[in-house]
């Protein structure tokens, strides 16, 4: 044959050398050890022969991965191979481009080999060949698990001496290491479970995975390679290439005892002689053999017990690795729910058709199922909305468009999956920022977020998400703890800070020394959820053309709209002269307006200005001792009644709400011309003395409620309506009845009002 070119004669020899197997294997005149032995070993033959005449005399060895490297090769499979250069100098990409040309390369005589380099450092994304820096780095970094198992079975096949030594120690020292690793059983675990939630459903009453299924061929390797990366960096007699020697290892050195190892062994030859005899059909890299069809006596023999000899190897497995993933009775989990059913399959019928980037549903209605009964029963553990809670988990799954992976992910990652349940259940405005920013979820489950970039379009970005990060983290917790404290500070520090890079940024483009004088929320640091932003732009001296620059950008790249919506809303009206106001005014004009023409209605808002990033005094300290007049109080009154809604459960505005307090509590310090300590209601109340510490209790409750309001409600709300969705989930959020939580406000509401009666300057007469 030397006469044909060198492809030619490969194919021709691989063809022979495959037919021969194939026959033994299709009649059983062989045993599958025997016959993936001398196929590995012709394998080598076969790659040597490519890789001298397309790599002769470089720095480069070839390596073999899986069942090439122990010598176990199957009839039908890819060989995963390596390739390492010394250095950069030793890469030939024409050569390579010819090895994989020589070996792949499909004419009417077939091929050599399916060639797979998807092992390698990086793998799909790294070199082709990388260099021995470039392997040591990638492993000494970032290599992980699964690679470490890949390593036990790494060999070398040619090449250079120099570069195969130092592969093969450092492969040794990666896999095997001296001192326990606690985290490496449970990584192995974590490889078993999405090994097998991945491929289990391709196992069924008629069809057997006899490579990927529960107790197939990779559990066994798995599982024997688990032991050898565990034990075998003290015990080096461990580190072993064939499955076989490795096994009868484990007992000698009592990790297995001798009758798990005698099944172990038997049962995976046993897979393995079933594995060549369904490839030799073919030559079809398939692991699949269907129960039903017609077979030899040699392979109906060994179907008959194949399904307890894999239950068996799943129970040895289990021991060291885990649950592999059991099928899911949706019905049964349902039936626990206590929900109507027919409601619930519904929705579960929609979420399994968001299958937009599914290829095999018979693969993925595992993950799905097992997803959906933990997400079941976790949101009861936490007291959900269920019903409410799938409806929003569709909604999210609509947004990351989700597939298997995503499933798979949620079922390994528990504390993820407790999150999402308890956000979906308890919150549609929280569960809704996800659902618009899917990317949120590791930020917000680890609490991080990346520095802030110096691009402003990349920035803008960060910051609507810094913001509605915020909100979940902060929100989150809140329907847990209830702190109402803790959350309006977190939530106007973020404010703050999303404000003042805004604004610097802005600066550097436009020099300016424009600052900004929160006011109502914001200004008090009270801000909660779905508030605008209520400020006006002051600046020191006149202000200049790029302070007019500054502030109209501010407020453009505020408002517009991002992923998830804009990062704040604002409110200028509080400006002087109102709308037809400038929107940039010096400080000392500021002060001037509100100590001589300011109406009462507008000094009370500036009580709460504070400036943000910048040290000043707090602008009422120019115009307190401009008190109230008999005719301020008067149209202070005026305004009170015309705030004011005939309903009794409107949390801000009935008579004795949230409204009602605080300017009642700010016309009390400007009647009274007393300066407060702070620029908040909580100042502001406690100068109205005694009297005032039972609307500070009751304010607290009251604002309370009202932010759980806005976390339970599909939409911005502060009617507390009986027969409404968002009363039923603000008194299941807050853990009481919902007739308590109707009574409870009315007793607040009407307490207030008794209070204010007394103490409250509008009201009295003058």
């Amino acid at each position: 044959m030397s006469n044909f070119p060198l492809e030619e004669q490969l194919r021709r020899e691989r063809n022979e050398i495959w037919s021969r197997f194939a026959l033994a294997s299709k009649n059983n005149s062989e045993t599958a050890q025997k016959i993936c032995h001398e196929w590995s070993a012709a394998a080598d033959h076969l790659l040597k022969s490519a890789f001298n005449h397309c790599f002769q005399n470089q720095k480069i060895a070839l390596f073999a991965f899986g069942k090439l490297g122990s010598m176990e090769l199957n009839l039908s499979s890819d060989v995963d191979v390596l390739l390492v250069a010394e250095n950069e100098n030793e890469i030939s990409l024409a050569a390579l481009r010819k090895f994989q040309k020589i070996l792949t390369e499909r004419t009417f005589q077939g091929f050599v080999f399916r060639v797979d380099f998807d092992l390698r450092p990086g793998g799909k994304q790294g070199p082709m060949i990388p260099t021995l820096d470039q392997f040591k780095d990638y492993y000494g970094n970032y290599g992980e698990t699964w690679e470490r198992l890949a390593f036990v079975r790494l060999r070398s096949i040619c090449g250079d001496a120099s570069v195969e030594s130092e592969v093969l120690n450092f492969a040794k020292k990666f896999s095997f290491r001296k001192h326990l690793d606690f985290t490496l059983l449970e990584d192995l675990k974590t490889l078993r479970s999405k090994i097998q939630t991945h491929y289990w459903a391709r196992t069924s009453s008629d069809v057997i995975d006899l490579k990927l299924g529960v107790g197939g061929i990779r559990d066994v390797e798995l599982f024997t390679h688990a032991l050898q990366v565990i034990h075998g960096g003290k015990d080096p007699s461990l580190q072993v290439r064939g499955t076989s020697e490795a096994l009868e290892l484990l007992n000698k050195k009592q990790l297995l005892p001798q009758s798990d190892v005698d099944f172990l062994n038997s049962h995976y030859w046993n897979l393995r002689m079933i594995e060549n005899y369904v490839q030799a059909q073919n030559d079809e890299q398939t692991h699949l053999i269907n129960t039903q069809g017609t077979h030899p006596d040699f392979v109906q023999k060994s179907l008959q017990t194949l399904p307890s000899e894999m239950k068996r190897c799943d129970q040895i497995v289990k021991g060291l690795l885990g649950e592999a993933p059991q099928e899911i009775s949706l019905e049964e989990e349902l039936k626990k729910v206590g929900l109507p059913e027919n409601e619930i399959q519904e929705l579960w019928q929609e979420i399994l058709r968001q299958e937009v980037l599914s290829r095999n549903k018979n693969r993925d209605e595992l993950s799905r199922k097992a997803f959906l009964a933990a997400f079941l029963e976790t949101l009861q553990e936490q007291k959900g909305d269920v019903y409410r809670g799938l409806f929003l988990l569709k909604d999210f799954i609509h947004g990351t468009r989700a597939k298997a992976t995503f499933f798979s992910l949620l079922l390994r990652e528990k504390e993820l999956l407790q999150e999402l349940a308890w956000l979906f259940g308890h919150s549609p405005y929280l569960s809704r920022i996800l659902c618009n920013r899917p990317e949120l979820l590791d930020s917000f489950v680890y609490r991080v977020q990346d520095k802030l970039s110096e691009d402003l379009g990349t920035l803008l970005e960060e910051l609507a998400e810094k913001k509605l990060l915020s909100e979940v983290i902060n929100g989150s917790q809140y329907l847990e703890d209830k702190d109402l404290v803790v959350l309006l500070r977190n939530l106007t520090s973020t404010a703050d800070l999303v404000v003042e890079t805004l604004l610097n940024a802005l600066k550097r483009d436009h020099p300016s020394d424009i600052g900004i004088l929160a006011l109502g929320k914001w200004g008090g640091k009270e801000l909660g959820f779905r508030s605008d932003l209520d400020f006006v732009f002051v600046v020191s001296d006149e202000p200049t053309e790029n302070d007019f620059k500054v502030a109209k950008r501010f407020i453009t790249r505020l408002t517009e709209p991002h992923r998830g919506g804009n990062i704040y809303s604002v409110d200028m009206r509080l400006r002087p002269s109102g709308k037809a106001g400038p929107i940039v005014i010096p400080r000392k004009d500021l002060e001037s307006y509100l100590s001589a023409e300011a109406p009462a209605w507008e000094r009370q808002a500036y009580l709460k200005g504070r400036y943000i990033g910048k040290d000043g005094p707090a602008p009422f300290h120019s115009y307190i001792q401009r008190g109230l007049t008999e005719a301020d109080t008067t149209e202070l009154e005026k305004i009170r009644t015309q705030l004011k809604v005939a309903s009794p459960a409107n949390l801000k505005y009935s008579e004795g709400g949230l409204v009602d307090i605080e300017l009642a509590a700010q016309a009390f310090v400007l009647f009274h011309k007393i300066a407060p300590a702070e620029s908040n209601t909580q100042s502001f109340i406690a100068s109205m003395g005694a009297k005032g510490h039972v609307l500070q209790q009751n304010y607290d409750r009251l604002r309370q409620i009202e932010q759980m309001l806005q976390l339970v409600a599909s939409e911005s709300v502060v009617e507390l309506q009986a027969n409404h969705q968002s009363f039923q989930a603000l008194a299941l959020a807050l853990q009481i009845s919902p007739d308590e939580l109707q009574l409870e406000v009315s007793h607040l509401l009407e307490t207030n009002i008794a209070v204010l009666k007394e103490l409250d300057p509008r009201r009295l007469p003058h």
